[in-house]
């Protein structure tokens, strides 16, 4: 018999409208956790369900429910990863396990706690089991995904899985970062904690529910949230038009100075408009800079954070003490 890991885990399940299946969702999960692990919580996140599910949840921690559930219900629909982030927050497990019960299964289970029991604090656990979307869906979601890639480096095809195992050291780096929903999403572009993938094949019960527009949106905030690229598109933009302005201005009195049937009024009319345009362009660029460097000031997260410390168990340095020795005696037997 395998002998359950030492450790407590928190799984972190985000559902919405699961009305009639909620039960049949988490039973499960309780069941294979028992087996898995010494200790374990079921972290329910309803994301602002409106078909009545409330009292199902209710009647899972009453007399005859299930163990281990805690069961936090939103007022409205969030995103996703706001949804995940309200149960991650509120785990006490060592590790958190990020669950969604209609596409993933506990299978992966065992080669994750080995994979964490090895020292590692990230475990991005994919379904190899493609998405079932449409056409237009899926070429949207390559032309993204490569996007994403070439501006942060980050391939979210297998390092920004939604399912994932992390530490609590992890979920202590987030909680000091300003928008740590957003840290979340992409967490594993973070250099600094040790990480590993994982590979399963998976169910694929449901279509994502999420709108077009709603997945541009989460995929807009996800992109800004990790580079100033798009800002300094603007920017370079910018002081190029006001560059080209200058240059034509110059071109225009050139023409003027050197050319003698120049049509009346071209030259002012130019020059003025040659003018506007620079200064609106230089403006621009002002603004953007101005904008991006703020956004910086605002997003970035504390200069530093100790992923870990190690201190050697023998010491050959002397303890350095706030006490000064009193030479007095010694001086008195030199004498």
């Amino acid at each position: 018999m395998v002998q359950p890991y030492p450790i407590l885990l928190s799984v972190v399940v985000p559902l919405r409208n699961a009305a009639g299946r909620v039960r049949a969702l988490i039973e499960p999960l309780v069941v294979e956790l028992s087996a898995h692990v010494e200790d374990f919580e079921v972290v329910v996140v309803d994301n602002g369900s409106d078909d009545g599910s409330a009292r199902e949840y209710a009647d899972l921690v009453g007399e005859g429910g299930l163990p281990n559930l805690q069961i936090y219900r939103l007022i409205r629909e969030v995103d996703f990863e706001i949804a995940v982030w309200a149960g991650v927050e509120n785990a006490l497990g060592d590790y958190v396990l990020v669950l969604d019960p209609l596409n993933e299964d506990l299978s992966f289970l065992p080669q994750a706690l080995e994979k964490i029991s090895e020292g590692v604090d990230l475990v991005t656990i994919r379904n190899t089991t493609p998405k079932p979307m449409s056409g237009p869906e899926r070429l949207l979601d390559r032309l993204f995904r490569g996007a994403y890639r070439k501006l942060v480096g980050v391939d979210l095809a297998t390092e920004g899985a939604s399912c994932r195992i992390i530490s609590k050291r992890v979920v202590s780096f987030l909680m000091e970062q300003p928008k740590p929903a957003l840290r979340y999403r992409a967490l594993p572009a973070l250099a600094g904690f040790p990480k590993a993938s994982l590979d399963y094949p998976g169910p694929r019960a449901a279509k994502d529910q999420a709108g077009l527009r709603t997945k541009a949106r989460r995929g807009l905030n996800l992109l800004f949230a990790q580079t100033m690229l798009p800002l300094r598109l603007a920017s370079a933009l910018a002081i190029t038009g006001a560059t080209l302005n200058l240059i034509y201005s110059g071109y225009v009195i050139l023409i003027r100075l050197f050319k003698a049937d120049v049509m009346p009024g071209w030259t002012t009319l130019s020059l003025q408009q040659s003018g506007m345009f620079f200064l609106l362009s230089l403006v621009v660029f002002i603004l953007v800079e101005y904008v991006a460097q703020m956004l910086v000031w605002t997003l970035e997260g504390p200069s530093y954070y100790l992923a870990g410390e190690h201190t050697s168990t023998v010491m050959t340095r002397r303890s350095r003490l706030n006490v000064e020795a009193d030479r007095k005696p010694a001086l008195k037997r030199a004498r």
